[in-house]
């Protein structure tokens, strides 16, 4: 392309082709460079999509051909030791679990069928900036360099984004990950679909100071993971394989399945960062995992990329700074509870007596569980899955019974609540200073 673009779109994952795909439906004309060849996997990564992420792909039209090599997930399994709920999608809203070199390929193909122009196997090398706006980059391809002029460069290319480098996007709200973990592929055997304990969900347990996590992927395999605390490490050190061999074998959730071997490499997180980034600036903008990082634990972060890459897209069509700033302050105000959510599910404390009282309830709750299974549809806040009559009668009901190890980390999610209910507040301030026109 000789011509000026109007958005050159650096990253080709689920963010970056989602909105390529968003802008070329639009009749903008994009390109989207990644410097990996699809389809390529991308192994870290939960796979999970939510009700949320399926809407968008129905609404693109590509949510039938994902379910074709990922079928629904029919639900989530959560909980803590032997307190543990299954929750339920509503038919027709489930979940999916699809292998990322299959979904991102997927994207690629749909963004250059809708007109996007795709360059793979293209590095992005800098930005090209006049006057302190960036007016597009400079990229290499086998080699050779060659300068892209574009009215926006969008860093879609994850949590080391190299635009978010180049322009300096400022770090917000960032803190390192207490946990590492390891995970690998599995076959998935014919009886993970009508076992009693997981019937073919996803599933993320705590047990002790770990959590185990499986999802079923495309349609013939299983993810299978252990997160532990970061102080832990030195135990894996030297040995990680021997070690996620042995704790799977060795505990009933996982032993069933892992009596072979993996049918990949073992895959670790180790010394993560999640943080907001500024997400726009003169001639830039950040999407996806790029501009948000947040823990894996809960599963959000494709669902949340393909919100925000809707977002952006409609912001780019809408035209203007002032656009673009409305659509940083917005993503802050739909993902700051999601974040601490997020933080909460990954921390190190999370199996608590208050986790394990408010986990038997949802079980035995049809209602509680249909409250959760709206988080993840995105029509309730994570922060206000229970009333406060609710939660003040199962402690005090616990502290009669003599069991005080619930009162610590009820004061602490006190306090917690409250902490996000004031940045809450101060990011939607933000967001409503953003439309006025000045």
């Amino acid at each position: 392309m000789s011509e000026l673009l109007d958005v050159l779109v650096v990253g080709a994952r689920c963010a970056g082709a989602t909105l390529a795909l968003f802008l070329a439906r639009a009749g903008k004309r994009v390109l989207v460079i990644d410097q990996a060849h699809m389809p390529s996997d991308q192994p870290i990564s939960t796979h999970f999509i939510g009700p949320h992420g399926m809407a968008i792909l129905d609404e693109l039209g590509v949510g039938a051909k994902v379910r074709v090599f990922a079928p629904a997930v029919p639900h989530i399994i959560n909980g803590v030791e032997d307190a543990i709920a299954r929750l339920p999608f509503e038919p027709g809203r489930e979940g999916t679990c699809p292998r990322r070199a299959d979904l991102d390929a997927l994207l690629v193909d749909e963004a250059r069928a809708a007109g996007a122009e795709v360059a793979l196997r293209t590095k992005l090398v800098g930005v090209l900036r006049e006057s302190g706006r960036v007016v597009g980059a400079i990229v290499e391809h086998e080699g050779k360099r060659r300068e892209i002029h574009a009215a926006l460069v969008v860093g879609a290319d994850g949590q080391h984004s190299k635009v978010a480098a180049l322009v300096e996007a400022e770090e917000y709200k960032g803190y390192d990950c207490p946990r590492a973990a390891y995970w690998a592929y599995w076959p998935r055997p014919a009886s993970y679909a009508t076992d009693e304990r997981y019937g073919g969900g996803a599933a993320l347990v705590y047990f002790g100071d770990e959590y185990r996590i499986i999802f079923p992927t495309n349609t013939d395999q299983l993810l299978i993971g252990i997160g532990f605390p970061n102080d832990k490490l030195g135990e894996w050190k030297g040995r990680h394989r021997e070690v996620y061999l042995e704790r799977l074998r060795a505990h009933p959730w996982t032993a069933s399945f892992t009596a072979g071997e993996p049918s990949s490499k073992i895959v670790g997180f180790v010394k993560g960062r999640f943080f907001f980034r500024q997400a726009t600036g003169p001639g830039w903008a950040l999407v996806g995992d790029a501009g948000l990082f947040k823990d894996p634990a809960p599963g959000l972060g494709i669902s949340d990329a393909f919100r925000d890459a809707k977002a952006l897209a409609a912001a780019i069509a809408e035209g203007g700074d002032a656009a673009l700033e409305r659509y940083w302050r917005e993503r802050d105000v739909n993902s700051i509870e999601l974040f601490e959510f997020a933080r909460e599910l990954g921390s190190v404390g999370y199996n608590n007596p208050l986790n394990h009282k408010v986990f038997a309830k949802v079980a035995a709750s049809a209602e509680l569980r249909g409250r959760i299974i709206e988080v993840h549809e995105r029509r309730r806040s994570p922060f206000a899955l229970f009333s406060t009559f609710e939660v003040v009668s199962w402690v005090l009901g616990e502290l009669v019974r003599g069991r005080f190890g619930i009162l610590r980390p009820f004061l602490e999610a006190g306090k917690r609540g409250g902490e996000v209910a004031k940045e809450l507040a101060e990011r939607r301030a933000l967001a409503q200073r953003s439309h006025v026109v000045h």
